[in-house]
């Protein structure tokens, strides 16, 4: 049987058996083309067709094919061998002209394209299996280098300029810090909340304040006596003891004349939550100028301090 080439012509000549009923896929050996021969269409390619009248040209180039293809199938039949068992064709020989360049093509081409059979009815793909340069890409070929722009930064700069930006900064930073955590450092150094106060930041170590202090004088039954009232608030989210209440009156001088202590009667406040409390004080002493008011531990009560 004979069967051709579609890509370049070649012709070869195998075995009918080769093909079996259904049909198979062939390799060319020159081109390495492949295709699928059913016997039934070999069987319709070899039954001649009926010719009407033509031209004597036709006819001469007609018998011109026929010679030249006899003489190919003889010589397709010493050349069988090169064709496995799936593929066993003989390549037809070409034209002289056609013979070199197909020569110069099998030259060039590697020896793993030479005719194999198939494993199975379909074709394999050859294109998997081809060597293809690696492409290597560098991931950090386009991150910016921050660090090393940095460090050019400071170094086309004036050090001197850079430490006193430096300082300054870092003197920022310290008083951040030390106004922040100014509760902290008071409650390690209490001397330190009369510093925190000259520059007018009170420090809250209880969580607690005084508002809304109100001191009058007032008659008690034909005596004259000193009223202070005011409120406490919890000024924290949480829960807060309710420590004792220290009053002092001092002179003009500020020294302490005469000192009392006083216990609210609520001993535990809510988150923001506030209680009132209220003394009274019979026959104050004289020369008073102010009334100081602060808290302690009730552990720590005094009641007279003259």
């Amino acid at each position: 049987m004979k069967i051709k080439c579609p890509e370049c012509s070649t012709t070869y000549d195998i075995k009918p058996a080769i093909l079996g009923t259904e049909g198979r896929s062939v390799k060319c050996a020159r081109c390495g083309n492949r295709w699928f021969v059913s016997p039934q269409d070999n069987a319709a390619e070899e039954d001649p067709s009926p010719v009407g009248d033509t031209d004597r040209g036709d006819m001469k180039d007609w018998t011109d094919d026929a010679a030249e293809d006899s003489s190919s199938w003889s010589e397709g039949e010493q050349k069988a061998d090169d064709w496995d068992d799936a593929d066993t064709g003989a390549p037809e020989k070409p034209a002289p002209r056609a013979a070199e360049r197909k020569a110069a093509q099998q030259k060039a081409a590697p020896q793993s394209e030479a005719a194999a059979p198939e494993a199975g009815k379909q074709p394999v793909d050859v294109e998997s299996f081809a060597n293809r340069p690696k492409i290597k890409v560098n991931p950090y070929k386009f991150r910016r280098d921050r660090i090393g722009a940095i460090l050019t930064w400071l170094a086309r700069r004036n050090y001197r300029r850079i430490s006193g930006i430096a300082l300054f900064v870092g003197s920022i930073g310290v008083l951040a810090l030390l106004v922040l955590n100014r509760a902290a450092i008071v409650k390690q150094a209490p001397d330190l909340a009369s510093l925190y106060g000259l520059v007018g930041l009170d420090v809250n170590l209880r969580g607690l304040e005084f508002r809304d202090l109100r001191t009058f004088s007032d008659v008690n039954e034909g005596e004259r006596v000193l009223v202070v009232e005011g409120t406490i608030r919890n000024v924290l989210e949480g829960p807060n003891p309710v420590p004792a209440v220290r009053l002092t009156i001092r002179g003009t001088d500020l020294q302490d004349i005469y000192s009392w202590t006083v216990e609210p009667r609520t001993k535990s406040l809510n988150a923001l939550d506030e209680t009132r409390f209220r003394t009274i004080l019979s026959d104050p002493p004289d020369g008073a100028n102010d009334i100081q008011v602060r808290f302690i531990d009730r552990t720590q009560r005094q009641i007279v301090l003259e």
